[in-house]
């Protein structure tokens, strides 16, 4: 007999990606402020989130390697795998209120990861901005030889921080693309 009778659910649970699986903890994690968990699950949870820290901290330490130094997006990341690795490294100590606290403290860590990790494989390139470096995204379908020559153009300006230069590039891909990429 099936675990509900009278109807045609069995019981089975849909089977969840990774991806959804480590948001919810994730999630759970940074609503620990709120929401207090059995010791049993702060030990899964605290499992859980140090195995995803330490893989994904890898990876995103992996793909900012290729960048060239001093690159504002792989400073930016390596600080936060940087923080990250910092935080595996600290624990809980002894205690319900601890191990809370380390939960979250990791939900937290995750969080930047995945934050980071989402960041770099949307292929973000920096660029210079009024308010200092900033980031355009082109995307895969961008496959214009000549968009791809201005950002890379934008971003040796951006490196030596000529604003200026930088700031004309700028309007010489928004011709740029308004004239051939112009949909219509």
């Amino acid at each position: 007999m099936p675990p509900f009778p009278h109807t045609s659910h069995l019981g089975e649970k849909p089977i969840r990606s990774d991806e959804s699986v480590i948001e919810d903890v994730i999630r759970e994690a940074n609503a620990m402020d709120r929401l207090l968990a059995p010791p049993g699950r702060l030990t899964w949870l605290t499992a859980r989130l140090r195995r995803f820290i330490g893989a994904t901290a890898d990876a995103v330490e992996a793909a900012v390697s290729a960048r060239p130094a001093g690159d504002p997006v792989q400073l930016e990341a390596l600080a936060v795998v940087r923080e990250a690795r910092y935080r595996l490294r600290l624990g809980p100590g002894d205690g319900y209120v601890s191990a809370i606290a380390c939960v979250r403290s990791l939900g937290r860590a995750a969080e930047a990861l995945r934050h980071e990790q989402r960041r770099l494989r949307c292929g973000l390139v920096p660029v210079a901005g009024s308010s200092g470096p900033g980031v355009i995204a082109l995307g895969d379908a961008e496959r214009c030889p000549d968009c791809h020559e201005l950002v890379e153009q934008r971003y040796g300006l951006e490196v030596r921080r000529d604003w200026l230069g930088a700031r004309e590039v700028n309007s010489r891909l928004a011709r740029h693309r308004s004239s051939v990429h112009a949909h219509g």
